[in-house]
């Protein structure tokens, strides 16, 4: 799977600066499958947020990370699957927006004994 790119990218510093190259960050996340210091930020039924850190790897441009079937966080994504996952790189913090879906992760051989 070829590994996918933003559709748009922002700086949100109160600067005014440009958009960091994609190639930075991008760099840094496949340089290791692990991302460090991630939250994952949902909406509760009743439409109050909620932020919890999670463990995450990126693997051919996605974030995959795991969570059972009834956790707080599987509950209120599968309720609203839009989400923010905040990732904070080498001097660089990113956030990514889209929709959480279930699935398993495309683990090439080998990764999984790895991971265990």
């Amino acid at each position: 799977m070829p590994e996918r790119t933003p559709i748009e990218t922002k700086n949100r510093d109160i600067y005014g600066h440009q958009a960091l190259p994609w190639s930075r960050p991008q760099a840094i996340l496949s340089s290791s499958i692990f991302i460090k210091d991630t939250i994952l930020s949902t909406v509760r039924p009743d439409g109050r947020p909620h932020a919890t850190g999670i463990g995450a790897i990126w693997l051919d441009g996605e974030i995959y990370f795991t969570s059972g079937p009834a956790t707080r966080k599987s509950r209120k994504l599968a309720h609203n699957p839009a989400c923010t996952i905040t990732a904070r790189l080498s001097g660089i913090d990113l956030m990514f927006e889209g929709d959480a879906r279930t699935g398993g992760c495309p683990l090439p051989s080998g990764w999984q004994a790895r991971l265990s």
